[in-house]
């Protein structure tokens, strides 16, 4: 046999013999509507082969060989909450007043993000399964990008040199794009918390701005700076800014589409994975018996 059809017959007898990469995903957030998003795309790396770790509240039921979970269940309550129209139907006084209203109703919608993160962070960093986990070697991790960049830190700490991937299950928070260098100029993109599109008024950016500002400043100082607090204090060490190490992230994949969520700039580093949680299944919508309360796994 030629040297040249020898290579070729062994090139083909070897192809399909590949290494599967040591995956980490991280996802401390509490609602069960993030974690179905991220879900399907765990369960496939692990069906073609790589060795998945993931750290969640939402731990499968019957996880493939190579799937590994570390349940983060007792920490901190599962976030399926009951949310009432009539608070809606009939708001406060202070939310009928023109933009005034309207950002309060952001900021107020806000606050239970950084206690939920604060009360994560503050339990995870001492998880004993989570700490093991940090331990051992990893090709990529997996993180969520929500209300949190506790475990940003905890990869620091634990010397994970992995190349990072942020996913998002929504929009972008507006914290987000600067880590990656995209623009999300809030004079035509509007951000995640109003209802406008990106052909505003100019009342309307004036409001877009003033909460894409706020909010950003919001989150550095009331759970980025406090979070960081809480890392070096329990391990004794000085660590950076948690602004600056969420700027390390490699690649951010967000659950949006421009025919339903508008056009935006992005950058390569920013990619829209919009329906990646859907399945070929068909099945049908339950029926809502009682429209006074709608339960909402947030």
């Amino acid at each position: 046999m030629r040297p040249a059809l020898a290579f070729i017959f062994v090139f083909f007898a070897l192809s399909n013999y590949v290494h599967g990469a040591r995956i980490l995903g991280l996802f401390p957030h509490t609602g069960r509507s993030h974690h179905m998003v991220f879900e399907p795309l765990l369960q496939k790396l692990a069906e073609r082969g790589h060795h998945v770790t993931v750290a969640s509240f939402f731990p499968l039921k019957n996880p493939p060989a190579n799937y590994t979970d570390v349940s983060f269940e007792g920490i901190a309550k599962v976030g399926v909450e009951t949310f009432d129209l009539n608070w809606f139907e009939n708001p406060e006084f202070i939310l009928r007043i023109p933009i005034i209203g309207s950002i309060y109703k952001q900021v107020i919608d806000f606050l239970p993000l950084r206690d939920m993160a604060l009360n994560m962070c503050s339990k995870a960093i001492d998880w004993p399964p989570l700490k093991e986990a940090l331990s051992k070697e990893y090709d990529v991790v997996l993180v969520e990008n929500f209300n949190s960049d506790c475990m940003i830190g905890m990869l620091h700490v634990y010397k994970i040199k992995a190349p990072v991937v942020s996913l998002l299950s929504s929009n972008l928070m507006p914290w987000t794009a600067e880590r990656i260098g995209a623009t999300d100029n809030p004079s035509y993109v509007p951000i995640i918390t109003t209802s406008f599109t990106a052909q505003m008024k100019f009342l309307e950016r004036m409001e877009n701005t003033f909460m894409k500002l706020f909010l950003s400043y919001w989150y550095r100082q009331a759970v980025q700076m406090k979070e960081q607090a809480m890392i070096e204090k329990h391990y004794g060490i000085k660590i950076p800014e948690l602004s600056h190490l969420v700027k390390n992230i490699s690649l951010i994949l967000i659950n949006t589409h421009h025919a339903f969520n508008g056009a935006k700039p992005l950058v390569p580093g920013l990619v829209e994975v919009g329906g990646m949680h859907l399945n070929s299944r068909r099945e049908v919508i339950p029926e809502v018996s009682d429209l006074n309360n709608v339960y909402c796994l947030i």
